[in-house]
Parts: C-alpha cells; sequence; structure tokens
C-alpha cells in the first residue's frame, strides 16, 4: 500500500467526520439573523402583551391612550417599577 492511499485510508475519514460535526454545530448559528447588543439601537416598536387583559384588570387597549406631544410615551404617576427598581 502507497503512502497516498494510506493517508486515504486513514487520514480523510476522520478528517472529513470532524467537519460534518462541525458544521452540524455552527451550521445553525450562523444561519440565524444576528442577536440584538446592549447598546445597539433598538429598532422595534414597543409592544405590551398579556393573554388576558380583563383577567389581569387592564383596561382594554387603545392605540391614542399614553401618547404625549411627537407619539412619545406619557407616564402617569401610578405607574410604578421597571427595569431601573423604581418600586
Amino acid at each position: 500500500m502507497s503512502v497516498p492511499e494510506t493517508i486515504l485510508y486513514f487520514a480523510v475519514p476522520p478528517v472529513g467526520l470532524y467537519l460534518v460535526i462541525v458544521l452540524l454545530v455552527v451550521g445553525p448559528r450562523m444561519a440565524r439573523r444576528p442577536r440584538y447588543r446592549s447598546g445597539q439601537p433598538w429598532t422595534f416598536a414597543p409592544m405590551w402583551f398579556t393573554a388576558n387583559p380583563e383577567g389581569a384588570q387592564l383596561p382594554a387597549a387603545d392605540e391614542s391612550h399614553g401618547t404625549g406631544a411627537h407619539g412619545t410615551a406619557v407616564r402617569s404617576n401610578l405607574e410604578r417599577g421597571g427595569a431601573r427598581g423604581s418600586w
């Protein structure tokens, strides 16, 4: 058996197997959309969701409610909590 045949039989299959495993692991991650990272601008519209507004004792959704001049959100004094921890 020659050296090229030995390489073909004993080196190519394991290297090919490793490449297939790497593609199966890395492929789906590379195909996804880029994730949002802190500090990047948020380009999506704000959205509040609850599955049952009546069960949560919330008023019916109204598109004009809660916006001030220039479409900015207006917070009432009754709203508490949030990411800043102002409970």
